[in-house]
């Protein structure tokens, strides 16, 4: 027995030894760090971003601009001439020619039925929707960020109270022990001790693993080396209630979708207006300078030059097409009637959303009120459990129902605030309020 009792005790020392986690030389973060991070490294963003620097680029004045060409092109010709007479006699020559052609040209529309104009106000347009596309990326991403921080918070409260629910067991497992050795109690009370103390170091094990795993997927959602040294150590607090009207008010005016939708019902608008542009006629300028210079030995002069300069404009009136700018006009009204139903459809799923979502909400911050009660009443049974169980007045079973129940009443109130969290932080999504609003017209 005693032989027994040393090989416990070495094994509850090696293991208190692997589930110790050294703070040496690891830097403490909090969210905002984290977000931080996250923002200038993350893939996602880096990849949004750059999207977005392409949409600002196709913002450009070339259509109401003139375009201006020059070219020059040079041929040589050499001809060898043999001819026969009567008497067969061969007369030969060689001829050559050169030509050289140079111009330069100016185009310029002048008008076009206000496409250059349309055409323009949709790259815009275009661009916000860049912006919206690149701010629900990053809102997405603050919002896997703060729910991975947050859920590593509630971890590591749950590593803690299995600490001190092992704590707990390996003192029930030495009084047992001790009664045992003494002869007070049979081994079944000491074997099933065993049996508890074991079962709860194994959770302890596996909640520690569930821990080093949650901190590489905030590892990796801030794309920093996953074996990063940062450790989180913080608390979660639920922010004041908001109320329902508050939260509606806000989500139907700065949900990034909304928002996206609407700049959609604008580009389509702008694709009907480019449609009918081609019903009116179109109007251009030109003018040109040309240089040719021609020589061939053929010719009585030497050299023939030509040079001058040339401008005009052209004016083209669209007849009749085959009815193509009808069917596009037709097309592009369908476009815009279904953008507007878009954004109607937007506009009801995330009411929907945030009407379930605020439901949710308003449930966990009650729970948290109940299973923060529910654990105190709890902690004081597992108190006063913990005593008479050491005066011998409470058998093991019912020591160890009282024991799981603390923890079940722990672990709930863990779960309800982290919930009430999360719920809070999906609101304040699809209220648009994770990252500051692009600026809307």
């Amino acid at each position: 027995m005693k032989m027994n009792k040393g090989v416990i005790i070495l094994l509850m020392t090696a293991i208190f030894s692997l589930l110790h986690i050294s703070t040496r030389g690891q830097e403490n973060v909090k969210l905002q760090d984290c977000i931080a991070i996250a923002l200038k490294d993350n893939y996602s963003v880096t990849i949004s971003s750059n999207e977005l620097e392409i949409s600002k680029n196709n913002i450009t004045l070339a259509p109401f601009l003139p375009s201006v060409t020059i070219g020059s092109k040079q041929s040589t010709s050499e001809l060898h001439e043999s001819s026969y007479n009567a008497q067969g006699e061969i007369g030969k020559g060689i001829s050559k020619s050169t030509t050289i052609l140079s111009n330069a040209t100016l185009s310029w529309r002048l008008f076009d039925g206000f496409y250059m104009f349309a055409e323009r106000e949709k790259q815009q347009e275009l661009l916000q929707q860049g912006e919206f596309s690149f701010r629900s990326v990053v809102e997405n991403l603050v919002m896997d960020i703060s729910s991975q921080y947050y859920k590593i918070i509630s971890l590591q409260n749950q590593v803690k109270l299995l600490d001190e629910l092992v704590g707990i067991s390996n003192t029930r497992y030495n009084q047992a022990l001790t009664r045992y050795t003494i002869g007070k109690d049979s081994g079944l009370e000491y074997m099933q001790a065993k049996i508890n103390l074991n079962s709860d170091s194994s959770q302890l094990l596996l909640q520690r693993e569930n821990l080093k795993n949650a901190y590489i997927e905030l590892f990796r959602l801030m794309n920093v080396d996953l074996k990063s040294s940062y450790i989180v150590k913080d608390t979660i607090v639920p922010e004041p209630m908001m109320s329902l009207e508050n939260i509606l008010g806000t989500g139907l005016q700065n949900n990034t979708s909304i928002l996206a939708a609407k700049v959609g019902e604008r580009v389509a608008g702008l694709e009907l207006k480019i449609a009918k542009s081609s019903r009116y006629p179109t109007l251009d300028f030109s003018t040109g300078y040309n240089y040719n210079l021609y020589n061939n030995n053929y010719f009585p002069s030497k050299y023939d030059r030509y040079n001058g300069y040339n401008f005009g404009f052209n004016l083209s009136v669209p007849i009749f097409d085959g009815l193509e700018v009808n069917r596009k006009i037709k097309n592009a009204k369908i476009s815009q009637e279904n953008a507007k139903l878009s954004l109607e459809k937007t506009k009801q799923d995330i009411e929907s959303q945030l009407r379930s979502v605020y439901n949710l909400y308003t449930n966990n911050i009650r729970m948290v009120d109940f299973e923060s009660e529910n654990k105190e009443a709890a902690f004081l049974n597992l108190e006063a459990a913990m005593e008479k169980y050491r005066l011998g007045s409470l058998s093991g079973i019912e020591f160890r129902d009282i024991q799981l129940s603390y923890l079940d009443a722990s672990n709930r109130m863990l779960d309800a605030i982290y919930q009430a969290k999360i719920s809070e932080i999906t609101l304040n999504l699809l209220m648009g309020n994770l990252f500051q609003p692009v600026q809307q017209k």
